[in-house]
């Protein structure tokens, strides 16, 4: 009899050890989950903390840029052949470089007033679309901006498409498509004037497409232009005729921003400036091709 209560006592002393071992087996794995959201959770942090620091940089730095460029291309001191392409140069502001190009709004497929013809050939080079595929978007592009001008008509100044964004709201567009062509596009501005020569070449390329002669009138208003030098052409004529969009380009880290800003001829009340602002786009990372 004592055996048997000496050896129930030891299995339940047994007992109460292993289930003492398993809570501080538990409680050591639950610590360590803890620990490692916490520091799961540091790193999100410091990743979006880094993010926040290098949009900010890339906004500064692409403004500060854009500015400049402006002030050289009015003063005239930047020559530029139809020929080589469209205006650009490179600053330096701190630590860091950015690349400014100038692109007339003139030369780029505007989604209010662009044909379908247009709007499929667009599709089909920019977004990689089969033509059926890319007409049918083409055609819903078109319906959908008359359903919202109506007959009241673009020379009210009633605007379908009042930023690129709303290409969304098309159906068949798609976040990929529309990323694909919003270098090629303009929305929400009036594009008069501007010299449609200095159009990206695959616009130019959508033209042959679809409108073959004024293509190839472009093409050759490029191959027999000079260089020159602008001058007030900023102001007065040329490029800044009408609203021109200005990309920076900033290498920072390991990536690529683009600051991009949508600018006119002519001062805002208070400004001494030859342009003003008429749009500015938030500051994205890009991949080099």
């Amino acid at each position: 009899m004592n055996r048997v209560v000496r050896s129930g006592a030891g299995g339940s002393a047994s007992r109460e050890g292993g289930f003492a071992l398993a809570i501080v087996v538990w409680f050591i794995a639950g610590m360590s989950l803890l620990v490692s959201g916490i520091v799961a959770t540091s790193r999100t942090d410091t990743h979006m903390a880094q993010l926040h620091v290098a949009r900010a940089k890339a906004a500064a730095v692409g403004d500060g840029a854009i500015q400049l460029m402006m002030a050289e291309w009015v003063a005239g001191r930047i020559e530029t052949s139809l020929e080589e392409g469209l205006p650009n140069r490179r600053f330096r502001l701190g630590e860091l470089e950015a690349e400014v190009t100038l692109v007339p709004a003139a030369g780029l497929v505007d989604l209010n007033s662009a044909s379908g013809e247009v709007l499929a050939a667009l599709f089909t080079l920019a977004a990689g679309l089969d033509a059926g595929e890319a007409q049918t978007v083409a055609d819903n592009v078109v319906k959908w901006r008359s359903s919202k001008t109506g007959s009241r008509g673009r020379s009210q100044g009633f605007l379908a498409f009042t930023a690129i964004e709303d290409l969304l709201r098309v159906d068949g567009v798609s976040r990929t498509l529309l990323d694909a062509v919003r270098d090629y596009v303009v929305a929400g501005l009036v594009t008069r004037g501007g010299d449609a020569s200095l159009s990206p070449e695959l616009v130019l390329e959508v033209l042959a497409l679809s409108n073959p002669k004024k293509a190839e009138a472009l093409r050759r208003k490029r191959a027999l232009a000079g260089p020159s030098r602008p001058g007030s052409r900023a102001v007065k004529g040329g490029i800044g005729s009408g609203p021109f969009r200005a990309d920076a380009r900033i290498r920072y880290g390991d990536r690529t921003w683009l600051r991009r800003r949508w600018l006119d001829a002519g001062s805002d009340a208070g400004s001494m400036l030859s342009w003003r602002s008429l749009r500015n786009e938030p500051p994205r990372v890009i991949y080099d091709s």
